[in-house]
């Protein structure tokens, strides 16, 4: 991973260059930002422990073990189990009332919930970045995005990211309101520079 460094007053600052994938899913667009991004370190998130071998897979045949961590819990508001409501593997999702577009066959399978490790991706922030850290994040958490969201705006660790890039679901929620999406949009457009992905 390069490292660059700022002089702040005479000091020497190490500035870090970080990726978060926020829903690796299995790894496919993980690939492609390590290849995109040689020179940063990595950290996959995914919660749903049947995708970690095809992670691996698509991170070992870009050379990318030796800087990318694979965590195998939900991106989420605090630390503890969840239940993750699983379909097709690129549609499950931890909140209630998902409708999954007619082009894919499987719905999400709300009669099964499979508990599965999540964080508090707030405090895990303020743990794991420094704020001189060049950060960006790559989000698509299938709903998750808003109440992970409305609280890093809230506490401001939002600030700790540079780039997000986002894919946003509010489309695949009848019931969540057009406006409650674009508050938060709005809200987290002030703060970071947003990037769609796909």
């Amino acid at each position: 991973m390069t490292k660059n460094f700022m002089s702040v007053k005479g000091a020497a600052i190490q500035v870090r260059n970080i990726f978060i994938d926020c829903g690796a899913n299995v790894g496919a667009v993980l690939s492609e930002f390590v290849q995109k991004y040689p020179d940063r370190k990595f950290y996959a998130f995914e919660p749903n422990e049947d995708l970690i071998p095809d992670i691996k897979e698509h991170v070992r045949s870009v050379g990318g073990t030796d800087f990318v961590e694979i965590l195998p819990h939900a991106v989420w508001v605090r630390d503890g189990v969840v239940d993750l409501f699983v379909g097709h593997h690129i549609n499950s999702t931890m909140l209630p009332g998902k409708v999954v577009p007619a082009a894919h066959a499987t719905q999400v399978d709300y009669t099964r919930p499979v508990p599965v490790p999540a964080l508090d991706f707030s405090a895990w922030l303020r743990r794991t970045i420094a704020p001189d850290d060049d950060v960006i994040v790559k989000m698509d958490i299938e709903g998750a995005e808003y109440p992970v969201l409305t609280k890093l705006v809230a506490d401001g660790t939002i600030d700790l990211i540079s780039v997000l890039y986002i894919e946003w679901h509010y489309d695949r929620f009848p019931a969540m309101a057009k406006s409650q999406h674009d508050r938060l949009l709005e809200a987290v457009a002030a703060r970071v520079e947003l990037r769609p992905w796909d």
